[in-house]
């Protein structure tokens, strides 16, 4: 019965965190509103989560579980290297495009590169955690095409990796930026960028020039 009762709890703080995000925004919403929302005590919410930005990644955290596990399965396919990232990164996009509000600060987040989560709540830990798996994935998929031969760079797969990672970061956080994103748009760009990454600036033979006149 007390486990059903706290179950009952976070299920309410879930729900009233995500429509305060969503009317408010992120910066103007405020913990007393959510925990009035989910008709429990402010110190409740401190129960479930340890500030605003842990209650924003309880919304998202399973959310993006879900995206990581369809994405990892998307870089098990065969086919050309861009063709993989786009696939992987466009679950993305459309998942951000849902609910600018939430996914504008939570993009931020995943931006931060100097965050320091040991100090944060347990869901922001989680959110943060999951970075070494998207790196970790990438790296295996690089490393997958550079031993097919389709790669001709030897530079490390995790450096590789943290490249189109960054690319990623940097225009996602642009895209969003919008009044309202578009994924085609913002993966077009994302796909401009991460082809050049791919095929570098280095002269072309003429037989890449050729194959590049007819795209």
């Amino acid at each position: 019965m007390r486990e059903r009762a706290k179950l009952d709890k976070l299920r309410r703080i879930k729900h009233a965190a995500r429509d305060v995000f969503l009317e408010k925004g992120y910066d103007a919403a405020t913990t007393r509103e959510i925990a009035q929302r989910a008709e429990v005590a402010i110190g409740t919410i401190f129960v479930y989560a340890e500030d605003k930005l842990d209650l924003l990644m309880m919304i998202v955290n399973n959310d993006l579980d879900a995206v990581n596990d369809k994405g990892a399965r998307v870089l098990q396919r065969d086919g050309p290297l861009i063709e993989l990232l786009m696939a992987f990164f466009e679950l993305r996009y459309r998942y951000w495009a849902r609910h600018p509000q939430i996914s504008r600060p939570a993009v931020q987040a995943t931006s931060d590169f100097l965050a320091r989560s040991s100090d944060r709540g347990e869901e922001t830990r989680r959110f943060y955690a999951r970075r070494a798996n998207i790196y970790a994935m990438l790296a295996d998929v690089v490393r997958r095409k550079q031993e097919q031969g389709q790669i001709g760079s030897n530079a490390a797969p995790e450096l590789i990796a943290s490249l189109f990672v960054t690319i990623y970061l940097a225009e996602v956080r642009r895209w969003l930026s919008q009044p309202t994103p578009r994924p085609g748009v913002g993966l077009a760009s994302l796909r401009a960028l991460l082809r050049l990454a791919i095929e570098g600036l280095a002269p072309m033979d003429a037989e890449r020039q050729a194959l590049a006149s007819t795209d």
